[in-house]
């Protein structure tokens, strides 16, 4: 994948990386920002723990919601309802500033900020 790529081409320690993603075990519009953990059962972050070879990877995770049951890929493929589409800019204005304060004060301090 692209990220183990670009990485190894930049000389990047695994540290560096932050990786975001969507999560459907999270709330619409939540953030959790984490230093390290498993895959959680999202195919694309097992994806990048697997080409990269750790789990120390720091990763901020936006809720997308709790798809019905049997329908997660369909869920996760689907556009935001209008209803949702307000929260979810409102998220990626917050994610956007977690990820500024995780470059510039590093991923502690961006935790004890961000994770509500």
């Amino acid at each position: 994948p692209v990220v183990s790529r670009i990485a190894r081409e930049r000389e990047v320690s695994h540290e560096d990386v932050l990786v975001v993603v969507d999560d459907y075990n999270l709330p619409l519009g939540a953030l959790r920002l984490r230093a390290q953990g498993s895959a959680g059962g999202h195919n694309g972050m097992r994806s990048i723990i697997a080409h990269l070879g750790t789990e120390e990877l720091p990763r901020l995770r936006i809720g997308i919601d709790t798809p019905p049951p049997g329908l997660a890929v369909d869920f996760v493929l689907t556009r935001f309802r209008p209803s949702e589409r307000d929260r979810m800019d409102e998220a990626y204005d917050r994610g956007a500033d977690c990820v500024e304060d995780w470059v510039s004060d590093g991923t502690q301090a961006a935790m004890n900020k961000h994770n509500g």
